[in-house]
């Protein structure tokens, strides 16, 4: 087998840490992480069984030394085995973890902290096209009068602020999601079968998995696209290596697809979602990030009771619109789902049948998730900012409503004319 794209490796790594299966006496433990040299570190000529070659010119990251491995036959000590979780004696005598889930917290790390990047790149990016905006100057001045700042024009705004109020949603998750992750890590290391928390802890530990999976793949997405957004609303100059912005979008694009495809990860969301509705289906309370899914009929049959413009459009009931459609949009992920078993085919086919409705349900969950977490971050904020925060706030609510208005047209919670106004139309919020 080859492996590929293994940084440092095509010149300068003396040692990899390896995943490879653990068998012992014939008997399969899974994978697990080895340290393995690879080059002598005097010499760095390479160790007998191991051939590497280089990846050559990639789109960004010129500055990491990526290669290709393969090993034949490589033999290395036992001690060179990572040993926290999954210990082997020297009599061969192995001792696996007290709960094989510990393993994950790698996997989530690096999802966490892509959430974590996407908003801080993209706030680099932001802060270069918007500042560009407020000195750049272009028409419409009056006679004697200097020309209007690129920044004034409303066409330019729509183009920039619903990204940056973005920025600031993918801020605040990432900050969420870090802290839940380090309590989940922190509980999990003292945690053995049998422990009073065991379930929650699990339950815990699947939510951070298949949310994480869903906001890396989106939030990594909307980041690429901001820092491209911003690249063109700097005109030509955007185009100029000086504005840094080439080599960020050159250098982020990798992350859509490292540590998982973005696509793949999206399936995976939605298919911990359907876990997830058919678990509430069964009966049993769902929490965190799902718990929308606990009183379904109750919460499928709301819709938006305002009667004025500005009542349309307040945090509480955009919060009230996200959840609504998600539970739709998971309840039809399902139900397709289920539709796949009732026609017989096994529950791969079934995913593979329903893939579609899955992706969606991640994409609109996790846009309510990035939303929930922008609400609660503007609730912890310093007096002072929570106006412009709560502004910010309101700003990426409505601006994804309006990117997908069709579903909450759809589902009814809001009726066409309050969606118009929430897209800047008028027209007041009456049926």
């Amino acid at each position: 087998a080859t492996k590929w794209w293994i940084g440092g490796a095509a010149q300068t790594a003396t040692h990899s840490v390896v995943f490879a299966q653990l068998i012992v006496n014939g008997k399969r433990y899974g994978v697990k992480n080895f340290v393995v040299p690879l080059r002598d570190p005097s010499t760095f000529e390479l160790k007998p069984g191991i051939v590497i070659g280089d990846i050559g010119a990639k789109m960004g990251r010129h500055g990491t030394d990526n290669g290709w491995i393969q090993f034949t036959h490589v033999r290395i000590p036992r001690s060179y085995m990572l040993m926290k979780h999954t210990k082997v004696s020297r009599r061969g005598d192995v001792k696996e973890p007290p709960l094989q889930q510990l393993t994950y917290g790698a996997l989530i790390q690096g999802r966490v902290a892509m959430v974590v990047d996407s908003g801080n790149v993209a706030k680099k990016a932001l802060t270069i096209a918007i500042r560009y905006a407020g000195i750049r100057r272009q028409f419409g001045g009056k006679p004697g009068q200097p020309e209007t700042k690129i920044l004034d024009y409303v066409i330019h705004q729509h183009r920039l602020m619903p990204l940056l109020a973005q920025a600031y949603a993918m801020h605040f998750t990432g900050v969420e999601v870090t802290r839940i992750y380090e309590d989940l890590m922190s509980r999990m290391e003292t945690l053995r079968p049998g422990d009073k928390d065991l379930d929650s802890v699990l339950d815990a530990l699947k939510e951070v998995h298949g949310t994480s999976a869903g906001l890396k793949a989106f939030c990594t997405w909307n980041c690429l696209n901001t820092i491209d957004q911003c690249r063109q609303a700097c005109g030509g100059h955007g185009y100029s290596a000086y504005t840094g912005l080439a080599a960020t979008y050159s250098d982020f694009a990798v992350h859509c697809t490292w540590e998982g495809d973005n696509t793949i990860l999206t399936l995976q969301a939605g298919r911990y979602l359907i876990g997830c509705y058919r678990d509430a289906k069964a009966g049993n309370k769902q929490a965190g990030g799902v718990a929308y899914l606990n009183d379904l009929p109750s919460l499928l049959a709301k819709r938006c009771s305002a009667k004025t413009p500005e009542d349309v459009s307040t945090l509480e009931v955009i919060s009230d619109a996200f959840l609504l459609v998600s539970a739709n949009v998971v309840k039809k992920a399902g139900e397709d789902f289920e539709e796949g078993i009732k026609k017989g085919l096994n529950q791969e086919d079934a995913y593979e049948e329903c893939s579609q409705a899955r992706l969606y349900a991640a994409k609109i969950h996790s846009f309510g998730y990035l939303y929930h977490r922008f609400k609660d971050g503007v609730a912890r904020a310093p007096a002072e900012l929570k106006p412009i925060l709560s502004k910010l706030c309101q700003l990426y609510g409505l601006y994804n409503i309006a990117e997908n208005s069709g579903a909450f047209l759809q589902y009814e919670f809001f009726n066409p004319r309050q969606v118009r106004f929430q897209e800047g139309g008028g027209g007041g919020a009456g049926p």
